[in-house]
């Protein structure tokens, strides 16, 4: 499973991740509301955007070197004011729409 499909299952369940970068670190407690590319998948410009601590953080996918699910004993819900704080830029397309239906 690629790092998008990790991802969007752990949009769609609810659960908060650990990210470990390319460069050996690791983003704990990261809750992805949704991946974006600039024109598409194919052009390669992809980011995973979420919360980390309550702030606002976009995670570059070329970055990534794995996606762990921390399955918390309870589901996270979707921050209702990300989407406004973060729009998707112009020129951007969102790879998981199912990420804005849920009202939130």
């Amino acid at each position: 499973m690629n790092h998008i499909d990790t991802l969007i299952r752990l949009i769609n369940q609810g659960f908060s991740a650990q990210v470990m970068l390319k460069d050996g670190s690791m983003i704990r407690g990261f809750r992805p509301h949704d991946i974006i590319a600039r024109g598409g998948v194919s052009a390669g410009v992809v980011v995973a955007r979420g919360l980390v601590g309550g702030e606002d953080r976009i995670v570059p996918l070329c970055d990534v070197s794995g996606v762990f699910s921390e399955r918390p004993r309870r589901v996270l819900t979707t921050d209702a004011g990300f989407f406004q704080r973060n729009p998707v830029p112009r020129g951007w397309t969102r790879l998981h729409p199912l990420a804005v239906s849920d009202g939130n």
